[in-house]
């Protein structure tokens, strides 16, 4: 056989495919052989340096989830504390309110017996409607009459106490300290030791839950809180919530103040909130002395320098330091109604042990199926490589063949009107070019036709456009006309309503400055100055709010809270208001559950506000009906009385701005017409609604509804 014939054959072009085919096995092929045997060395290295960076980053997010659990209990423990803070301060309240000289009244007198066992004096005929006792060692010092009839109108006190210490379960006694001793005070502690001889003590003025509520500036609503102490009955260690009572002249009236016992705070809240026993939980004062701990770390607790344990340059930080010869992880948080401060104390090696061995664990795992893994995918990479490079190879040869076919007869003079579809992307560009070559005359007159079709087309649009913004103009005038009256009428409401106060104003100054007022009655008519100034700035601050809900700039905080959660919050907010005002208050729960999302302070002020009208337009001592109903979609919430009503022809408008059922806007009862307006808009906020209709058939007394969506229909 001839050698250049061979060498010849050889040297030969070969086909396209048959290129493409070599090339793919050899691209593909050689790099995944050296990944295969190169992969192993390195992903022992890199699966331990992962391992390395992995286990620091668990105990950074394991400590972070401590610290998130810690500023939790934090929150949980000042919420605690403000329970017990919100009970004093509502008592302070309701004290002020009855030692002040518009509210007091007269009080049937206390018949004093001196009880020798307990050396005191207290009541000859208890009512069980809490204790007033006045310690003393002498039974002929009998109480003076300022003293008894103080004592007596404390007992006003008795439904407050009562349901502030039944409701908060840390509240053990809440109590009324008169500024010459004496007290009133409820439950009367009867546990162990309360039939003994009794403790001598000294003035009750005289003791830290007296005294430290001195430090309260008169008209401050603040609450002192005590240093631990040894209580004077037997209950044993406690701190107290003070705060002191002033009249309206800054008198100092007396104190009224809550105890908590040590011994329940740690049963209720230490306890409940961190239950491990490798951990200690306690709580420090602002000078560092131990206010609480949990019973199974006292004795460490008592061997450790707690002022340097806990500093300044410490606080709200995480710590791991040698404590009794052993390493210990150091958690602190300050409880922002205190300042106390919240410790918890657990051994390093019960905090990430469990990540240590899981890590472990884990990485032996991966190693082995990344191995295994790694060796399959060689293998699957290596006959996918083969599959593909035949698979290309004959995706390649039919579009190439179909083009050489269609170029022949192209030079033949026949044209085609369309090639087949390759479903290969630069096959089919290549196709559609040549496909576009014999149509490109036909489209050419096509788009002369489309092009005069478009121009008519938009001639009618700029005719149609010219039409459109012509009732546009037509619509703005009468918008601007409407916007024009209502201002017109805005203007003469808010003068009117403005009008009347500041004429009384004026009219009380005026009396004052010639003398027709006589200097004892000039405090009285400056109180009722300041009332008409506060009704000015309620009635602007009314109108700035529904600015703002109409344009939507109100910032409203969405949560998501229970609808029988909310109903029963508002329930205990207006029973005890209700039962002051000596009037029915009836409620139902037609149904439990339900959730809801919105803001709950801006919907209690619509239900606030309807309940209050319908105590100002119906008699003293009707009943008021508020009820709860759940339907598939919605929590209807509603508010029913026995008024006078609201006639039906005056339904549709009384949730306008300004409007109100007499037309004279001079009625006894006050209000500026703003209050349903801005119910009405945070309602339409809340995607709500809120509608009236009269109670019975006779239009005596109105039934006010507030539709909320639940949460699932929102979805």
């Amino acid at each position: 056989m001839n050698p250049l014939k061979n060498i010849r054959a050889l040297l030969r072009p070969r086909t396209f495919a048959f290129q493409m085919l070599a090339a793919m096995l050899s691209v593909s092929l050689i790099p995944l052989l050296l990944l295969s045997v190169f992969a192993g060395q390195t992903v022992t290295s890199q699966l331990n340096h992962f391992n390395e960076l992995n286990t620091a980053l668990i105990e950074k997010n394991y400590i972070s989830m401590y610290e998130a659990n810690i500023e939790e209990q934090v929150r949980a423990i000042d919420t605690e504390l403000r329970l017990v803070e919100d009970a004093v301060l509502l008592s302070k309240a309701l004290a002020e309110s009855i030692f002040s000289a518009d509210s007091r009244k007269e009080v049937q007198p206390i018949a004093f017996r001196y009880d020798s066992e307990k050396k005191r004096f207290t009541e000859e005929h208890s009512d069980g409607l809490g204790v007033i006792s006045i310690r003393t060692d002498n039974p002929l010092q009998y109480p003076s009459p300022e003293q008894a009839y103080d004592l007596a109108l404390s007992k006003a006190l008795f439904p407050l106490f009562q349901s502030e210490s039944s409701r908060k379960q840390n509240i053990v006694s809440m109590y009324y300290i008169h500024p010459k001793s004496g007290s009133f005070y409820y439950p009367e502690y009867t546990g162990q030791g309360s039939d003994t001889q009794p403790t001598p003590i000294n003035e009750l003025t005289s003791y830290n839950f007296y005294s430290d509520a001195l430090n309260v500036r008169p008209k401050k609503n603040q609450v002192a809180w005590t240093k631990p102490y040894l209580d004077i009955t037997p209950r044993g260690w406690m701190f107290t919530a003070t705060t002191p009572v002033y009249d309206e002249h800054r008198v100092l009236r007396g104190v009224v103040a809550a105890d908590v016992t040590i011994e329940r705070f740690v049963n209720n809240v230490l306890n409940t909130r961190f239950g491990d026993e490798d951990g200690i939980a306690l709580l420090l004062g602002t000078d560092h002395e131990l206010i609480a701990t949990q019973q199974h770390g006292a004795n460490e607790i008592e061997r450790l320098d707690l002022a340097a344990l806990f500093s300044e340059d410490t606080l709200n930080s995480f710590r791991s330091m040698q404590l009794g010869g052993q390493q210990k992880v150091v958690f602190s948080r300050a409880i922002p109604s205190t300042n106390w401060i919240l410790g918890y104390i657990i051994p390093e090696n019960k905090l990430l042990e469990p990540i240590h061995t899981a890590t472990e664990q884990l990485s032996s795992q991966m190693g082995n199926q990344l191995a295994f893994q790694l060796s399959l995918l060689a293998l699957v990479a290596v006959a996918l490589c083969i599959l593909l490079s035949f698979y290309l190879r004959s995706k390649v040869t039919r579009p190439v063949n179909l083009l050489a076919g269609a170029f022949a007869e192209m030079g033949g003079g026949q044209f085609k009107a369309a090639l087949n579809d390759t479903r290969t992307l630069e096959f089919n560009q290549l196709l559609r070019s040549f496909n576009r070559m014999s149509q490109n005359i036909r489209e050419l007159m096509e788009q002369q036709t489309e092009l005069n079709q478009q121009l008519e087309h938009k001639v009618e649009l700029r005719t149609e456009e010219l039409r459109d913004m012509n009732n546009e103009l037509e619509a703005r005038v009468e918008e601007l006309l409407r916007l024009e009256h209502w201002r017109k009428e805005l203007l003469m409401n808010i003068s009117h309503d403005l009008k009347t106060p500041i004429t009384l104003i004026r009219g009380y100054i005026e009396a004052i400055n010639d003398g027709t007022i006589s200097g004892e009655d000039t405090g009285i008519f400056l109180r009722r100055i300041y009332e008409d100034i506060q009704t000015i700035n309620q009635f602007v601050r009314n109108l700035n709010e529904l600015s703002l809900l109409e344009t939507r700039q109100l910032d409203a905080k969405y949560t998501v809270f229970a609808a029988d959660g909310f109903f029963q919050g508002m329930v205990k907010k207006w029973e005890a208001y209700m039962k002051l005002e000596r009037r029915p208050f009836h409620t139902k729960q037609l149904a439990d559950g339900g959730q809801l999302r919105g803001d709950p302070h801006l919907i209690s002020r619509i239900i606030d506000n309807l309940i209050d009208n319908a105590m100002k337009y119906s008699g003293a001592g009707s009943p008021i009906t508020f009820t709860l109903e759940l339907t598939n979609h919605d929590a209807v919430y509603r508010i029913m009385d026995t008024g006078s009503g609201i006639p039906e022809e005056a339904l549709p408008y009384v949730f306008n701005s300004f409007y109100r059922v007499d037309k004279s806007r001079n009625s006894g009862i006050p209000g500026s017409g703003l209050g349903l307006s801005i119910a009405k808009e945070i309602a339409d906020m809340h995607g709500g609604q809120l509608t009236v209709m009269s109670n019975d058939q006779s239009g005596r007394g109105c039934i006010f509804s507030l539709t909320l969506p639940l949460l699932d229909a929102l979805h």
